[in-house]
């Protein structure tokens, strides 16, 4: 079996167990693999094919129209390949893209944002060059989320959490042996829904992957979500997900700003040695109860901290 094949079907399993499917029976065919699925009272034949021109083909058979045809469609839509790659994430011309930053900083606020996107906007795109926020200087960030800002306010769903409010909600999300994905997941959702309310035409919604178990996808389809949700990797290709990027930076920027200014120390970005001395500096001018207010205390750098804090004397 060809290791893309491999790869594919190994996405595909957990999101098989978890709808409640079960596979009587799975056999190699010429250039892939055929599965006899059940649910309920319904069955239906899935073939996955390879070819190295296409990628990965899915044809789904059984005897009539019935829901698991429907659900495995929406099942292995979501999965990536490089077939869908090539020909682009999704076909819709109106779709909303969504996009974090700030999850791995151990200073600052994570920021997610989700931005509704159409054609109509491709050209005025094209000259700001949007693009990765990541492809860009801090500079051009700033520049072009504030033209973004100006020219598209309706076509913006943006929360910054305070580190405060984030160690508040990670907290009570572990309580309900829930994780970091989980609370994004119900952010980006919130976002989401947002600006479904103001952009009823959305065709459709894409997400920067961040969890393999596809969390923003599950969490829309049990709030009853109207339009489907794709969640891939490298999603900031996209020309929604890219304009959310650079929004969700320049906020984070922003933010991380206010913060150094408002305690008068330059906090640096990451979880590196430097992070944990600057952590020390605040803990010592601050209080270490109040390291939350800037940090992320679930990060392990919290406890390198604390041990820090043991060894130096207080002044």
């Amino acid at each position: 079996m060809h290791r893309e094949l491999e790869h594919y079907l190994a996405n595909l399993y957990p999101l098989l167990q978890r709808a409640g499917i079960i596979c009587a029976d799975q056999r190699e065919i010429s250039y892939g693999v055929q599965m006899k699925l059940t649910k309920d009272k319904y069955r239906a034949v899935l073939n996955l094919y390879h070819s190295d021109k296409k990628g990965i083909s899915v044809v789904i058979g059984g005897s009539e129209p019935n829901p698991l045809k429907g659900l495995l469609a929406e099942l292995t839509n979501s999965i990536y390949s490089p077939k869908a790659e090539a020909k682009g994430f999704h076909q819709w011309t109106n779709w909303i893209g969504a996009d974090e930053c700030g999850k791995g900083d151990y200073f600052g606020a994570p920021v997610v944002c989700a931005f509704a996107y159409d054609e109509t906007l491709k050209e005025h795109f094209t000259r700001l060059g949007i693009r990765d926020s990541k492809q860009l200087k801090d500079g051009d960030i700033v520049k072009t989320a504030k033209i973004l800002y100006s020219s598209y306010p309706s076509r913006i769903s943006c929360i910054v959490l305070k580190p405060a409010k984030y160690n508040d909600l990670i907290a009570s999300f572990k309580r309900d042996n829930r994780n970091l994905n989980d609370l994004l997941a119900w952010l980006h959702g919130t976002n989401i829904q947002n600006l479904l309310k103001t952009q009823p035409l959305a065709q459709g919604i894409l997400v920067d992957q961040f969890s393999l178990s596809q969390k923003v996808r599950r969490m829309l389809q049990e709030k009853k979500c109207p339009v489907p949700c794709v969640e891939r990797t490298q999603a900031e290709a996209d020309p929604a997900v890219a304009a959310a990027s650079i929004i969700a930076r320049y906020q984070f920027l922003e933010a991380f700003s206010a913060m150094s200014s408002f305690y008068k120390i330059d906090f640096p970005l990451g979880a590196t040695s430097v992070v944990i001395t600057r952590a020390v500096e605040f803990a010592r001018q601050y209080g270490l109860p109040r390291l939350g207010e800037v940090a992320k205390l679930h990060f392990k750098t919290t406890l390198k901290v604390e041990d820090k804090l043991t060894k130096i004397p207080k002044l």
